[in-house]
């Protein structure tokens, strides 16, 4: 049943949502051909979708699973460890997801890329 929800996830509604990045397409050279600087600009919408649509949403719902599992834990300690770890991993994934984003962002100014990844 998990896996027949996974693919109706990812088929049905996270590849539709792909094509349209912050309302734009993410090809930006649909009439004209693509140049290298079209195929920079690509880099930035997919990276910002990414950020806003999966990271985000997915840490908030690990913090709030996390911090579920340490309230109803009681007394058990194993229950407690778990939550700890949920909540470490958490704000380590978002750590390094967010961290990302300042190398992202080097190399996209090194390459000449006008573009900028995040907020």
């Amino acid at each position: 049943m998990k896996k027949l929800f996974l693919i109706f996830f990812v088929f049905v509604l996270l590849i539709p949502a792909i094509s349209f990045v912050h309302g734009e397409s993410i090809v930006s050279c649909a009439d004209d051909p693509c140049s290298f600087q079209d195929f920079q600009d690509i880099i930035p919408r997919i990276i910002n979708f990414i950020m806003d649509f999966l990271v985000l949403p997915l840490s908030i719902l690990f913090l709030t699973i996390g911090g579920i599992v340490l309230l109803i834990s009681g007394g058990n300690p194993e229950l407690k460890n778990t939550g700890k770890k949920i909540l470490i991993a958490t704000v380590i994934g978002m750590v390094l997801a967010y961290g990302s984003v300042l190398i992202i962002n080097f190399i996209l100014g090194a390459l000449g890329s006008t573009y900028t990844v995040g907020p």
